[in-house]
């Protein structure tokens, strides 16, 4: 991707994006974003789903609550403690083509209280947040992976999967037509007929 569009993506999701100007020793993200300017819409419409998630929260019990500094709520005389549970911060690892469609590696990184209070096991219902979340996360950029499939990676246009002397590349069929894509023709797999 040019170097303006991979600044834009950068600007407009620094969390997500905060490995960028690391070593090669600390991130893949070093090497900026291994695919074709086609895929920027489909990157930034990706990275724009990743940023609205859900918030929610659990009971925790009295110890938690007080140490924690969370303000009691007062139900029919029941003095209960209410955690806010924030979404966990997607970091990108890596983002490239591969096989012809995107690969977005990530990892999540979950507030510390978020942490300790799922490793004391007392929260169970915390657990099941967290692992909503990263199923959350996983099917969005899921659909962006099958997306990219049908995506040219030149233009942004419809386009279907090439195959060129063993590379894989999705094309828009006038994007096929010039010089530099001279040799992709249309990869078709043997359940297609």
């Amino acid at each position: 991707m040019n170097d303006q569009l991979d600044n834009k993506l950068c600007e407009r999701y620094p969390k997500i994006f905060v490995n960028r100007d690391k070593s090669p020793q600390e991130s893949c993200m070093h090497w900026g974003f291994e695919c074709g300017d086609g895929w920027y819409n489909l990157i930034d419409d990706l990275c724009t789903a990743l940023t609205y998630t859900f918030t929610t929260s659990i009971e925790v019990d009295e110890i938690d609550g007080k140490r924690l500094g969370i303000e009691p709520s007062i139900w029919s005389d029941k003095v209960q403690y209410f955690f806010k549970v924030e979404p966990p911060q997607i970091i990108a690892d890596q983002v490239k083509q591969k096989f012809g469609t995107l690969r977005f590696y990530y990892h999540l990184v979950f507030d510390s209280i978020n942490e300790e209070l799922t490793k004391s096991g007392k929260y169970p219902e915390l657990i099941e947040i967290n692992k909503r979340y990263r199923d959350y996360v996983d099917g969005i950029v899921h659909f962006a992976d099958i997306m990219s499939g049908v995506t040219c990676e030149v233009t942004g246009k419809r386009g279907r999967m090439h195959v060129r002397g063993g590379w894989f590349k999705v094309l828009n069929d006038d994007v096929v037509k010039e010089e530099i894509y001279a040799g992709f023709i249309p990869h078709v797999l043997k359940n297609e007929n």
